[in-house]
């Protein structure tokens, strides 16, 4: 159905990334639950954490663009699984023989984002190397398919081991689908080298701070894509990483329900990254800016339902992580289809040097908005990330025209 049934890289790499990813979601949702409980449930305090756990994107966004254009794809792709594998014992080493600490936890928090911050643009400039660009949204759609299943998975095998083992035992399996993943990665051959710049540490973070003004004249639709998704992330990511986790463990008084909670919500997500190419067989950058609008309002509803009644939260959340594999989608698309062959590396590491700067902030707005509005955050900050698109929508710098892929 997906086109990732054309080549044998494309099915590795696609592979891989499903294990990295099943381990992955079951540690968020054991370091958010881990989070909650440290700080007793201060929002405050969680804020002030994920700030400190998102920051070295600072640094480790622009380094990733820079090895995905001019390193080895598979070796930097392989070095970072062994690597977070090790990470993941160091967590179930930190639980299972200590007593866990907040500024240690954050601190193996921050060295797990500057790991990601490499992976994510290799992988996605791993794409145009083996596929053909008219194919890549049919791929993209098929890879977060697989994200969004794993994504059901992970949560599920956490409230597994809550339940039948023990909140530490989450780290061990992060541990073995990273195994997995290096695995798969070890079959792939080489991805296509363009030619290698020289690396320059301090030239590399000033350029990424430069490119976010540059794109703005030389690629508009690409500009209004990036900004908007940062502006968003500033919301989105702190609703999903913990106050959506803090507000179900309230209201359902169990750790169990945020793995069944954030599973139902990835179910949401299997299905749009199915019906993706179905509902939208043109992927535009005007396209990306509304479905953030559609996403808002439905966070927000979700969040107004929680109040009321159990099964509209449940039933709206599904609609959330749906329309949230569209975004998802319809971002990656555009970014790669509308860069050059030698700056997919970049434009993703800049895409994803803003987006994690605006999850890093999200902490920050998070803890003032939970000093002003207290109980009623999950409402106040669902309703600014619905207000968030509306500039971006209403400028009109990301014409359908600009952009038909």
């Amino acid at each position: 159905m997906h086109a990732l049934n054309l080549n044998y890289g494309t099915r590795s790499l696609a592979f891989g990334y499903g294990f990295s990813k099943c381990g992955e979601f079951a540690f968020e949702a054991a370091f958010a639950v881990a989070i909650v409980s440290l700080t007793d449930a201060d929002l405050l305090l969680i804020g002030i954490a994920y700030f400190f756990r998102y920051l070295p994107s600072v640094v480790f966004s622009p380094l990733g663009g820079w090895l995905a254009d001019n390193a080895e794809k598979k070796k930097t792709l392989l070095a970072v699984e062994v690597a977070k594998g090790l990470l993941a014992l160091a967590f179930f080493a930190l639980f299972g023989l200590f007593t866990p600490v907040l500024p240690v936890l954050v601190g193996l928090a921050m060295v797990m984002t500057a790991l990601e911050c490499l992976y994510v643009p290799t992988f996605r400039a791993y794409f145009p190397d083996i596929v053909a660009r008219d194919q890549l949204a049919s791929v993209n759609s098929g890879v977060q398919v697989i994200e969004d299943a794993a994504s059901i998975i992970g949560p599920l095998v956490f409230s597994v081991c809550v339940i039948v083992l023990s909140r530490e035992a989450t780290f061990l399996f992060f541990a073995t689908c990273l195994v997995l993943s290096a695995i798969s990665i070890a079959t792939l051959g080489p991805g296509r080298q363009s030619a290698r710049q020289a690396f320059d540490g301090r030239a590399i973070v000033r350029d990424a701070a430069r490119s976010v003004s540059q794109l703005r004249g030389s690629n508009a639709p690409l500009f209004a894509v990036i900004g908007c998704t940062t502006l968003c992330a500033m919301f989105a990511t702190s609703v999903i990483r913990f106050i959506l986790p803090a507000s179900v463990l309230e209201h359902f008084a169990s750790e169990a329900a945020v793995g069944y909670v954030l599973s139902l919500l990835a179910a949401g997500t299997v299905l749009g990254g199915v019906l993706y190419t179905r509902f939208n067989p043109r992927t535009t950058a005007r396209l990306v800016l509304r479905y953030w609008l559609l996403y808002g309002a439905l966070f927000l509803a979700a969040a107004v339902a929680l109040q009321f009644n159990s099964w509209l939260f449940l039933s709206v959340l599904f609609l959330v992580g749906l329309i949230g594999a569209f975004v998802d989608i319809a971002i990656v698309t555009n970014i790669q289809c509308l860069s050059s062959e030698h700056e997919v590396g970049r434009n993703f590491s800049l895409y994803y040097f803003t987006a994690v700067i605006g999850d890093a902030v999200s902490g920050l707005v998070a803890s003032l908005v939970f000093v002003l509005a207290g109980p009623a955050t999950f409402i106040w900050m669902t309703l600014m990330l619905f207000i968030a698109p509306v500039r971006w929508n209403l400028k009109g710098n990301a014409d359908d025209t600009d952009n038909r892929i």
